[in-house]
């Protein structure tokens, strides 16, 4: 059906706006709607028709009639574009994108449906497009029709500009005047560079078809190329690129449907209908306002966004409170001196520079002007974020608090930040949370400045110059790399250093002075309504005279005028208002003491108003009434009443409570007035003494009143035990509770080291389980950075007390052994503390190495506890955490990045690993050995380079010798011919600069460039200038502006036979190049002097890193010494290198070295292996030389590589060897009890069955060797003055083939040997096959089976076989084969389900689904992998898809595998569905079944669960629909099936990460106990044994 108007002959060029074409017959059945938009002089008839004929308007006349897209709406989109038309235009392209999403909303057929959206674009209609798409996205009313676009078709849009839009520029301007239309396709016009670079951000939702023109247009003045192919495209990945033959106006025009160029288009829209037509319908909600979070991360609950964010950023005051506090003091009227000033709103409606910045003196009033800013900017459409800083004030004294508060709350209002941050915190992004610069560059450069929304923001900042570091401002180059589009306002007061930081900034910042006249009106304002609110002057006349006289001594003050009115309230005469002005001084600081004097003559009140001060000064945030009240009594043992009229009575207006019951001091000023140690007054507060005291005060508190201690845990009749709770005879006062959690130590780090006090009270603190509440009361707040930061303070305070102690003091020991266990407890087990804080007291200790000052005290025996862990060897925390072999190629290159690692190998395979569990979880290739790696600055990327290639296609013309990606998806190249290459990523562009033979004195000066290929290079990219350091050998390095390719200068030595490695130091407060060379020596240079600053001889660094925060510098020897230096100065201001670790490693060189995000672990390479190291002393304030740590190789330690076997005594745990050899372990303490037999060098063990009814040990080796022997005894009950017996070979054969499982029935007479081609049945003990299946070989890889566990691997169409012994008949064994069981007979190997195969159909998932059945070979493909587990009467399965797919739990009744009862196919038995909603991560594994119905699991993070399932009644159903259990029917075929429902969810213990392989296979084994099940975990060379894990238990809840 054709709708809209009938167009006349003569109207060939179109209507404007929105015309409708087509309507489906039946407009409900709409599947979706195709906007057509015309370009640069074109209309929407005209550009889509041959001729004006209108057999040749093709989107009415041949698509709307197209059986293929009958159930399209059809429109067409008019402007006006016409760049020849003899008149101005001001018109542009946002003008038609906002008309094209106006004509979208507004149109009925579109506006009524849910259809998705589908726009055809010819030349500049593509940017058209493109905009209205931006549009949508950025505005939240439009979110729902954002969501409908699903395609783009591109036909010859020039996305770079076109050179063609540069003629008709000069031609329009000339003829008819300027048209901006056509100056924004000019090439990269500001306006397309805008649209793309937004547009990149939103484009991945889309599917895009970009078709480019490969012939000339042909006009009388023309004959090229209008859009050429590069600004055609994008290089998109979800982009399909398409070359048609036609010039740049038949990319859309066609003479008949049978054209091959309307072919190409109409079948592109095709597939893009059928995508459509495949998708479910949209779901759309309405649209949200900006402040909305409901689109952040699908969390529809803002309250739980708001409390992740909290926690993901360590954001705990809002500052709602003291804006409101600040408002209350402006008066009506006042501060519009400032607001309506011309420079004011230029900053607000950005026409001036970005940044704003108002400075005065002390009480001049910029809080409150402040305050008023941030009123003004809000009543603006725009976001404002604001801070106000305090110096003494924990939460509000840094650079990092302010950063990350205005993150907060920038998400909280714009939901496109929210979704950034949930993202990173749901990747798990690491960062330094207490350096301004990780903030900086992790959240604020790499992901939020790059959202299209920045713009839209304003940040506000008040007292800048209380913020301890705010020279970071500028020093570290933060304020330089603001966005342009970000609008910055902060005050301060007149500081030299802040003057010098804003003159750099030049034209980029705004600076104004508040002088007396600006804030003389105010101040008449404030002053004439205060007289006036005390009523005590009789008329306007009395009350103008005593404001002038006020004003006249005010000297601009806002703080002594407040005083002074305050004084007034006690005064009734204007003589003793008069008398009030001539006695309280002029200078605040004579003010001030006027009021303690006044509070020293009153010898009643001074004890309380001293604690009041000494608190209220030294808190390390603000503390409220009822926390004051507390701490008031724990200091003077007085009880304060009634807070708000005792705190201004007792301390004389010094301290004020505000509305939210917070209590603070006057201002700034008071608090440095009363710190001063020359001030001769007993309420002066002595900052080092009391400090101290009032730490030692919080210790007593924690330990005697809010820790008490918990009471012992009483064993449980069910055989699990929860943790306990802490029991006490009378209430706490908990009031004072979290303060002193989070602040005790800062007050023991700010106090004096000599209080002798104050350590007893620590010691007493960490010699209790007040310690252990104390970690769980911090873990259950979220935020674990409290305990490394408490354990940093102490290890301060501690390095001063020793000059007080002797050298062994016990007390010294104990706080330097608690120092070490809080970092490392808090760094290793992070995520069990999060998951379970209760794990603290009765798990974690038991996990800790045994020499920890935590397991001398907690652990195994030192407590009440039933949970006891064997096996880990003597020894205390290994600083390095983890160690990752490769099998094949040497290490050779590495790159950390925030969530992920990457390690390259010589054969070119580059693993990527996770940051936090180091578990590898990609592999790439790379053509050849990898020598250099990088990550982008927001992870985005990865860059690897071999000798010819650099992975992005880019072939290398010479050698690679440094790189490093800038902003903008740009990557910068340095090769050793002398030659700057800047790649663009995204189209492949590029441009190449050479500074080789280059003689222009105005850039090289006096300096030559030597002939020479250089040998190593440098960039250094953390601010606005890009530096280049070029090495030579027996030349100076030569230090360039690489993208101005200007030099700046050279840094020399005496001599230089050759550098090694060289790196620039990350932070711009630091300029330090750092320079390794061949003779041992390192050096360090000031790049901004180019003078040689530091030289350390004989260090023969290999490789050199900094730490992102530019505080650390690690070096890798060719000797194998690892060491690590802090960046300091010394007396005279010269950059030095402190050493704080070293370890004297191996022999091996050390490769490469790299620090992780935070600084707080780094990374090496050697020969085969990388290595994690977290070493305690880069947790630290002061300097400190750590001891020398020396590593011993134990690389040639022999490994397990096998599965567990465990004795059906429970006496020993069999084990096979990297080395050969098959162990014997006590399964009582893990300890090695020998070797029973060996292989053979040079190979694995990895397959161990036992057949203990004839006392036979089988294996297996990965060279498809099996042995069998014979024991002359059983295997020990007990490892006690037991020997192991004596083992005889009596079967060595090759089973030809690598072995996949060995399988040993009840008897011990038959061996069942499975390969990836064939299985064999063999007769024991005589080796004889009895028989043999074959198979078609699997690519994929299978999990050891052992015991009464199997997989089975399913790849592509051919499957794996995998055994299991049947669960109710002892002669038989079942194969399974795909969804087919076949039942064998052990003891002739012949099937008993030869009639009717026994088919098992499993319930298919969502995501299974979108796999085919038989997918072809070529193409690989998901892998299909199950394990049985046989109970007593079920059988259980896990089910895993895909590793991006969780795996299912299914429970397949014993009568599933009855040969006797084998149904047809429409009857196949259907499993129960175990619902594993109470489990918080994806199932790992499981361990085994123990009782009749306990299944033990563990999760992904290495939680052990026990899940308990209740069985009910069988019944074939038709259909069946159960919360718990999924099934499949097909019509007219019943299903039977047996239900196991889990009754109880429990969560016990947990494993730990390296006692995983770096395949993330976990080796474990049960045995069941009379009091419990022992478990056995193998961890490299060790077996550790758990007793007693199912002792404690948390009940878990679904969700």
């Amino acid at each position: 059906m054709v709708y809209g108007p009938v167009i006349p002959d003569d109207e060939t060029h179109g209507y404007l706006g929105l015309t409708t074409l087509h309507e489906p017959s039946f407009p409900t059945s709409t599947t979706a709607d195709i906007v057509f938009v015309h370009g640069l002089g074109g209309g929407s008839r005209k550009t889509w028709s041959y001729s004006p004929d209108g057999h040749h308007y093709w989107p009415q006349a041949w698509l709307a009639n197209d059986p293929d897209f009958t159930d399209m709406r059809i429109h067409s989109f008019g402007y006006k574009s016409d760049w020849a038309e003899r008149q101005q235009s001001v018109l542009n392209i946002r003008d038609f994108a906002e008309s094209l999403v106006g004509e979208l909303k507004n149109n009925p057929s579109i506006r009524r449906s849910n259809t998705r959206i589908i726009f055809v674009c010819h030349s500049m209609g593509g940017c058209v497009a493109k905009k209205a798409f931006i549009i949508t996205r950025q505005d939240p009313t439009c979110k729902d029709l954002a969501d409908r676009v699903h395609s783009i078709f591109f036909l010859g849009t020039p996305h770079r500009g076109s050179d063609l839009a540069t003629i008709l520029k000069r031609l329009s301007v000339i003829a008819w005047g300027s048209k901006p239309f056509v100056s924004d396709l000019m090439p990269d016009s500001s306006a397309l560079t805008e649209i793309n670079d937004t547009f990149r951000h939103y484009a991945s939702d889309l599917r895009l078809w970009s078709f480019y023109e490969t012939i000339p247009t042909k006009p009388r003045v023309l004959n090229k190329i209008v859009v050429e192919r590069h600004s055609a495209t994008f290089g998109y990945p979800n982009e399909e690129i398409i070359a048609v033959n036609a010039d740049h106006r038949h990319l859309c025009k066609f003479n008949s449907p049978s054209d091959p160029n309307y072919r190409i288009l109409r079948n592109a829209l095709h597939t893009a209908a059928d995508m459509i037509r495949s998708l479910p319908p949209l779901d759309l909600v309405p649209s949200q306002a900006p402040v909305s979070l409901a689109t952040a991360q699908h969390d529809s609950n803002q309250e739980s966004v708001n409390q992740r964010l909290r926690s993901f950023l360590g954001v705990v005051d809002t500052l709602e409170d003291e804006l409101q506090i600040l408002q209350l003091l402006q008066e009506p009227g006042s501060c519009r001196w400032f607001s309506e000033s011309k420079r004011f709103l230029s900053w607000m409606i950005d026409r001036s520079p970005g940044i704003l910045w108002l400075t005065g003196r002390p009480a001049s009033g910029k809080s409150v002007l402040c305050s008023h800013v941030i009123e003004q900017v809000k009543h603006l459409d725009v976001f404002c974020s604001y801070f106000f800083f305090r110096q003494k004030e924990a939460s509000k004294s840094t650079l990092s608090d302010c950063l990350r508060s205005l993150i907060f709350q920038m998400a909280m209002q714009d939901s496109q930040v929210a979704d950034k941050l949930l993202q990173l915190e749901g990747e798990g992004m690491t960062w330094d949370m207490t350096d301004e610069l990780s903030v900086w560059r992790r959240l604020l450069v790499s992901g939020i400045f790059k959202l299209p929304s920045i713009s839209q923001h304003f940040w506000i900042i008040d007292g800048v110059d209380e913020c301890a570091n705010f020279n970071a401002l500028f020093t570290k180059r933060i304020l330089a790399t603001l966005p342009r589009g970000l609008r910055f306002f902060a005050t301060s007061r007149h500081l030299e250093e802040i003057g010098r930081g804003l003159a750099a900034l030049e034209s980029r910042v705004s600076l104004q002075s508040i002088s007396e006249t600006d804030t003389l009106g105010d101040m008449r304002i404030f002053v004439t309504s205060r007289l006036r609110e005390l009523d005590r002057l009789e008329n306007d006349d009395s009350v103008d005279a005593m404001c002038k006289k006020i004003l006249e001594k005010a000297s601009g003050s806002f703080l002594w005028v407040r005083l002074v009115l305050q004084e007034f309230e006690n005064a009734w005469t204007s003589e003793a208002m008069d008398a009030i002005l001539n006695e309280v001084p002029i200078d605040l600081q004579d003010m001030y003491h006027r009021m303690i004097q006044s509070m020293e003559k009153d010898r009643r009140r001074i004890k309380l108003a001293k604690s009041i001060l000494t608190w209220t000064v030294l808190a390390c945030r603000p503390l409220t009434v009822d926390e004051l009240r507390l701490a008031v009594k724990l200091d003077v043992n007085e009880t304060l009443q009634n807070m708000h009229k005792a705190i201004p009575s007792l301390c004389h207006q010094l301290v004020f409570v505000d509305n939210t019951d917070k209590v603070h001091i006057l201002h700034a000023t008071a608090r440095e007035f009363l710190l001063d140690e020359t001030l001769p007054s007993e309420f002066a507060v002595n900052g080092l003494e009391k400090h101290a005291y009032l730490g030692s005060l919080l210790l007593r508190y924690l330990t005697n009143t809010a820790f008490r201690l918990h009471a012992p845990p009483r064993r449980q009749s069910s055989g699990f035990r929860g943790f306990a709770k802490p029991v006490f005879s009378v209430s706490p006062d908990l009031s004072l509770l979290d303060y002193a959690a989070c602040f005790f130590s800062e007050h023991i780090y700010r106090g004096t080291s000599r209080d002798d006090m104050l350590m007893t009270e620590l010691c007493t603190l960490l010699e209790g389980r007040t310690i252990l509440s104390w970690i769980e009361y911090i873990a259950r707040h979220g935020d674990l950075g409290g305990i490394t930061r408490t354990a940093t303070n102490l290890r301060g305070y501690l390095g001063r007390r020793m000059k007080y102690l002797p050298p062994m003091d016990p007390s010294a020991y104990l706080v330097d052994c608690w120092v070490t266990d809080l970092i490392r407890v808090a760094a290793k087990f992070r995520s069990q503390l999060l998951a379970c804080p209760s794990s603290i007291h009765y798990i974690i200790p038991s996990f800790c190495p045994s020499d920890s000052i935590i397991s001398k005290t907690f652990a195994n025996g030192a407590r009440p506890s039933a949970i006891t862990v064997k096996g880990i060897p003597p020894a205390t925390w290994d600083d390095c955490l983890t160690r990752i072999d490769f099998e094949r190629g040497r290490a050779t290159a590495l790159s950390y990045d925030t969530q992920l690692f990457a390690v390259g190998l010589s054969t070119g395979q580059i693993s990527l690993f996770d940051t936090h569990s180091v578990q590898r979880v990609a592999n790439m290739t790379h053509p050849e050995r990898v020598r250099m790696l990088g990550f982008s600055s927001d992870g985005e990327y990865l860059a690897s380079s071999g000798a010819k290639t650099l992975k992005f296609s880019f072939p290398l013309h010479s050698e690679l010798i440094a790189f490093v990606f800038l902003s903008g998806d740009e990557l910068l190249c340095a090769f050793a011919s002398g030659e700057l290459t800047k790649w663009r990523l995204d189209s492949g562009e590029h441009e190449t600069i050479s500074w080789r033979g280059m003689h222009d004195k105005d850039i090289t000066g006096p300096l030559e460039i030597p002939e020479q290929p250089p040998s190593r290079a440098a960039f250094c990219a953390a601010g606005e200038t890009v530096l280049l350091a070029v090495g030579y050998r027996n030349y100076p390095i030569f230090i360039w502006n690489a993208l101005g390719l200007q030099l700046l200068g050279q840094c020399a030595t005496d001599e230089n036979n050759g550098i090694d490695d060289m790196t620039f130091n990350p932070n711009p407060e630091i300029a330090a190049l750092v320079v390794s060379y061949s003779d041992g020596r390192l050096c360090l240079f000031d790049y901004t002097t180019m003078m040689p600053a530091l030289t350390r001889p004989s260090v023969f660094a290999n490789s050199i890193a900094c730490s992102p925060d530019g505080r650390s510098l690690v070096t890798g020897s060719i000797r194998g010494t690892i060491e690590v230096f802090e960046f300091d100065q010394d007396h005279t201001g010269n950059m030095v290198l402190i050493p704080i670790y070293c370890i004297q490693a191996f022999d091996d060189a050390i490769r490469s070295v790299a620090f992780s995000a935070d600084g707080l672990r780094f990374v090496d390479l050697h020969d085969q292996q990388c290595r994690i190291w977290a070493p305690a002393s880069l947790m630290r304030k002061d300097n400190e030389l750590e001891s020398i740590v020396s590593m011993a190789d134990d690389s040639d330690i022999p490994e397990i590589t096998s599965a567990l076997a465990v004795s059906s005594n429970g006496g020993c745990v069999i084990a096979g060897k990297s080395n050969g050899e098959v162990s014997a372990f006590s399964a009582v303490n893990g300890q090695e009890l020998g070797v029973l037999y060996r292989h053979g060098r040079g190979v694995s063990v990895i397959n161990v069955a036992l057949g203990e009814a004839r006392n036979l040990v089988v294996s297996a080796d990965d060279s498809g060797r099996v042995l069998m022997v014979e024991l002359t005894t059983s295997l020990p009950a007990s490892s006690v003055a037991q020997k192991l017996p004596a083992a005889r070979v009596i079967l060595d054969r090759r089973f030809g083939a690598a072995v996949v499982s060995l399988l040993v029935n009840h008897s011990a007479d038959r061996l069942l040997i499975s390969g990836r081609n064939v299985s064999e049945l063999c007769d024991l003990p005589s080796g004889r096959v009895l028989g043999s299946i074959s198979h078609v070989a699997s690519s994929s890889t299978s999990t050891t089976l052992s015991g009464q566990i199997a997989n089975l691997d399913i790849s592509n169409s051919s499957t794996a076989p995998v055994a299991f012994q049947h669960p109710t008949n002892e002669a038989w064994i079942v194969l399974m084969l795909a969804n087919t069981a076949h039942i064998f007979c052990w003891s002739s190997f012949q099937e008993v389900t030869t009639a009717n195969d026994i088919l098992l159909r499993r319930p298919s998932t969502s995501a299974e689904a979108h796999f085919p059945t038989h997918p072809p070979v070529a193409k690989a493909s998901t892998t299909l992998s199950s394990s049985y587990y046989v109970g007593q009467d079920f059988v259980l399965e896990l089910r895993r898809i895909s590793p991006s797919v969780a795996p299912q739990l299914y429970i397949w009744s014993v009568s599933a595998f009855d040969p006797t009862t084998a149904l047809p196919e429409c009857q196949a038995q259907v499993p129960t569905e175990v619902n594993l909603d109470a489990i918080d991560a994806e199932v790992l594994t499981v361990l085994g079944i123990v009782g009749q119905s306990t299944v033990l699991l563990v999760d992904v993070n290495l939680w052990v669960y026990s899940i308990e399932l209740r069985r009910t009644q069988a019944t074939p159903q038709p259909r069946l629909s159960f919360s718990s259990e999924t099934t499949i029917v097909q019509d007219g075929c019943e299903t039977i099936t047996q239900q196991f429902l889990p009754v109880l969810t429990r969560r016990h213990f947990f494993a730990l990460s390296e006692w995983r392989t770096t395949s993330g296979e976990l080796r474990c084994a049960v045995a069941p106990r009379s009091g419990g099940p022992d478990f056995f975990f193998a961890s490299r060379q060790y077996i550790v044994v758990v007793q007693g894990g199912l002792e404690f238990s948390e009940v878990m809840a679904a969700g």
